[in-house]
């Protein structure tokens, strides 16, 4: 148990050391958010950003640190999820409800909140870190 600990602490530390030299050497503006992720806006969270129960329709692409497309907006195509209740990795369920409607945003995700030690099981790889480039399309607010 204590070495699968300190083997997780080890990949954290490592990612977050990658994501902190790409953020440096392309001179970019990211906010480090509470969950332990970064995200091209501000980070905070409005009333008319994406609640859990809310209908969000998106596109995204991914890519790795190498700026290599994994999936392209085109092959992901458009996606429809009700918040809370989507198979998608953590990170992106959380920064889903970080960006306005009409707005995008550029997600920077350690591999523990993308698609931790297993991947994807095709594109991705365990333990990999990954950039999402975000737009969403529509939310449609839960009327409860």
């Amino acid at each position: 148990m204590e070495f699968s600990q300190d083997r997780n602490k080890q990949i954290l530390n490592e990612d977050n050391e990658l994501i902190q030299n790409y953020i440096d050497s392309l001179n970019l503006e990211f906010k480090r958010t509470s969950y332990g992720f970064w995200i091209s806006n501000s980070g905070e969270s409005t009333p008319t950003m994406a609640k859990t129960g809310d209908v969000v329709k998106y596109e995204y692409e991914v890519l790795n640190f190498d700026h290599e497309v994994i999936y392209s907006e085109e092959e992901n195509g458009e996606q429809t999820i009700m918040m809370g209740h989507a198979d998608i990795p953590r990170g992106i369920q959380i920064a889903l409800q970080m960006i306005e409607k009409g707005d995008s945003a550029t997600v920077l995700l350690p591999s523990f909140l993308a698609y931790g030690g297993y991947g994807d099981r095709n594109k991705i790889q365990g333990n990999e870190p990954l950039i999402f480039k975000i737009q969403i399309q529509d939310i449609r607010k839960n009327s409860r």
